[in-house]
């Protein structure tokens, strides 16, 4: 009996798949290359606006331009941090998101070509636990959304007794919320990737309403944008402006660091290359930036009105004392919180534990495993200040930063955008680098972190730490990027790695993004070479 439920439950390749042969590394379904023909090919610019749509509306991008307000600095500046913090982190979100459509694999297995066959599995257990904390700090915001529901509808809940003690920061009735958000967020995990774009754009049509109607009724309750951006910069704790201005430009980057590596993980289901570079610019640069003026104009509203500093939409709705908006209102952001955590966490962490665990984990098994795992990260330690919120924000943009930088250089320098997609799956091949190991990449990664350690300690709550180190902490995510991108390419070019051409003519015209021919790079710009010879599908 338990043999039989064991081999019941075990994951098996395709049929053809790279991974089958004498040297293949074990892999399935999710693992293996979406060839351009495949009926999984459906995202257009529809669909991919539609995504940075249902990033762009959610409490986090609402809450990390509006602390920004928390922290002193005045509403224009606010913004300005917001906008240039979305145009740094989108460099590599267009970057790498056309490595994906050209090559219908994931951020996994890109990260062979990088750390190399074995040390890929450190860049994905990075970038994983990141969506797991991440995963459960969404799931706590659904569930201050629920709570907000319950007491629109029975004013009596907010009386409900409390167990746990203060300096837990959570109390009985939020944690009782946040498992009923996760209960009703289990159904929508079994989603597949490529049908995720009817999530997104059923948000696209009821965020962006939901958001010109929040965003009218603070100008119009503040009296026009006068008095909602006449607050000034001011600094409660003596901190330069400036500091406070790139820590808020990397606390606007910290939500969007994940995506900018893992962009591979959706575009792989884009039809067509170009789409995929200039919906990346229009939705991560526009869209998502808006939302950020909407937090920022209603804490500045709400403070205007009010008299109360709040970074939490819900508790804007609570100060309405208007029960049915109230409810509507809550109810628009636990939709926008499911739509956010499910394509920017659940996925990402899925596709990681699939590389770990082929046999066993697909996306929607991964789905289920970081939905479980996430409720151990205590996402309320997170959430409870804007303090602590931007504090975990800038402490892992600074291990993703590098990464970023090293894929960045990895193939559109070294490599002149060009993957041999068959070595992907083979070991040993060119991507074993020293027994599995890319050492250069991990070489890049400690300078790139070094750094930023000093900030962190002090971010953590170190003392005896120079301003100077905070300073420099204060851009980390760009820090770590530029740093990773320079040592990288420098010993990519003292010590050149191995790269050959695939053997198939088909390969290179079908996968390929190397543009080696006008031909070639038009099939690719119109998605239609197939790719099928390439992938032996």
């Amino acid at each position: 009996m338990a043999p039989a439920l064991i081999e019941r439950w075990r994951l098996h390749s395709e049929p053809g798949a790279f991974a089958n042969g004498p040297n293949g590394i074990k892999s399935n379904r999710d693992l293996d290359p979406v060839p351009f023909k495949s009926e999984e090919r459906k995202w257009t610019w529809p669909s991919l606006l539609g995504f940075w749509i249902a990033e762009a509306f959610s409490i986090s991008m609402y809450q990390v331009a509006s602390s920004s307000i928390t922290k002193g600095l005045s509403p224009g500046l606010a913004i300005l941090a917001v906008i240039v913090g979305h145009i740094l982190v989108c460099i590599p979100a267009m970057l790498n998101g056309y490595i994906g459509c050209i090559y219908g694999i994931n951020f996994p297995v890109l990260m062979r070509s990088t750390f190399g066959i074995w040390g890929a599995y450190f860049g994905v257990f990075v970038r994983g636990v990141v969506a797991c904390i991440w995963f459960g700090t969404q799931s706590f915001q659904g569930g201050q959304c629920v709570a907000s529901m319950i007491e629109a509808i029975w004013p009596s809940f907010k009386r409900f007794p409390n167990h746990i003690p203060i300096s837990a920061h959570v109390t009985s009735a939020q944690l009782l919320t946040f498992f009923l958000f996760i209960i009703i967020q289990l159904p929508l995990l079994y989603l597949h990737v490529s049908k995720l774009r009817y999530l997104f754009m059923a948000k696209t049509i009821i965020m962006p309403i939901f958001g010109v109607t929040l965003f009218t009724w603070a100008l119009v309750a503040a009296k026009g944008f006068g008095p909602t951006f006449a607050k000034g910069t001011h600094i409660k704790d003596g901190t330069p402006a400036v500091i406070v201005f790139f820590q808020c430009v990397t606390t606007t980057i910290g939500p969007k660091a994940t995506l900018a590596l893992n962009m591979p993980d959706f575009t792989r289901y884009a039809k067509y290359p170009k789409q995929v570079f200039w919906t990346q610019a229009v939705g991560l640069c526009v869209l998502v930036t808006l939302c950020g003026i909407l937090g920022i104009t209603v804490t500045s509203a709400t403070q205007q009105v009010y008299g109360v500093l709040t970074w939490n939409p819900l508790q804007v709705s609570a100060l309405w004392h208007n029960r049915a908006a109230q409810f509507f209102s809550s109810l628009c952001w636990m939709f926008a919180v499911i739509g956010t955590n499910i394509s920017a966490n659940s996925v990402s962490f899925s596709n990681d534990l699939s590389l770990w665990f082929p046999t066993w984990i697909n996306a929607r098994r991964g789905a289920y495993v970081c939905c479980f795992i996430s409720i151990a990260a205590t996402p309320w330690n997170i959430q409870y200040s804007a303090a602590s919120f931007s504090a975990f924000l800038g402490g892992y943009a600074m291990f993703l930063g590098p990464i970023a930088g090293i894929m960045m250089s990895d193939f559109w320098v070294l490599r002149k955008r060009h993957l041999n997609i068959r070595s992907l799956y083979r070991n040993p091949d060119i991507y074993t680098f020293f027994h599995g190991f890319n050492l250069r990449a991990f070489a890049a990664f400690i300078c790139a972190i070094a750094p930023n350690l000093a900030g962190l300690a002090k971010a953590t709550g170190g003392r005896k730490v120079p301003k100077g180190a905070t300073y420099i902490y204060s851009l980390s995510w760009l820090v770590g990027t530029v740093v990773a991108f320079v040592v990288y390419t420098v010993l990519g070019k003292i010590w050149p790695m191995e790269d050959k051409l695939e053997e198939d003519e088909h390969v290179v015209e079908g996968i390929d993004g190397s543009d080696r021919s006008e031909r070639t790079q038009s099939e690719h710009e119109k998605g239609v070479y197939t790719g099928e010879k390439a992938v032996n599908f």
